[in-house]
């Protein structure tokens, strides 16, 4: 009679330690997906040079005052010139992928953010809107 009490205590307490494996065994699961995002994530902001993508902040990408120095070439070469146009050339001057949209398109805003400023400081003008891109060109003497 006691070796049934005995018996149905180890069953028991077996269940009770395979449950217990089982969570622990889901609990590691978890840590490794976390663990794999973690790396993936250091592996996107860690990105240089050609591997840049639009994941990153465009901030670590230029250093102070590098986009303004490239707009402002960028007009010294064509003026007028459009804010698209602007960014091609910011992009094959820092050799990043001139095929992503979304590349472009980021660069091409911040661009616009430069350009917005030198209007406000009377540095550019709008010279017209081609499509969805604005014509800037620069003031004489600014």
């Amino acid at each position: 009679m006691a070796e049934s009490y005995i018996f149905k205590n180890l069953a028991d307490k077996r269940k009770e330690i395979l449950s217990y494996i089982g969570s622990l065994e889901r609990d590691l699961e978890q840590a490794r997906r976390d663990l794999s995002a973690i790396i993936a994530t250091e592996r996107v902001f860690q990105a240089r040079g050609p591997k840049v993508t639009t994941y990153m902040e465009l901030v670590q990408l230029f250093p102070r005052h590098e986009l303004p120095r490239l707009c402002l070439a960028a007009l010294a070469e064509a003026s007028p010139i459009s804010t698209k146009d602007i960014a091609l050339y910011v992009i094959k001057e820092k050799n990043l992928d001139a095929t992503d949209r979304y590349m472009r398109k980021a660069i091409a805003y911040r661009v616009c953010q430069v350009m917005r400023r030198w209007e406000k400081v009377r540095k550019v003008e709008r010279v017209k809107k081609a499509g969805t891109a604005i014509v800037w060109s620069h003031i004489k003497g600014k």
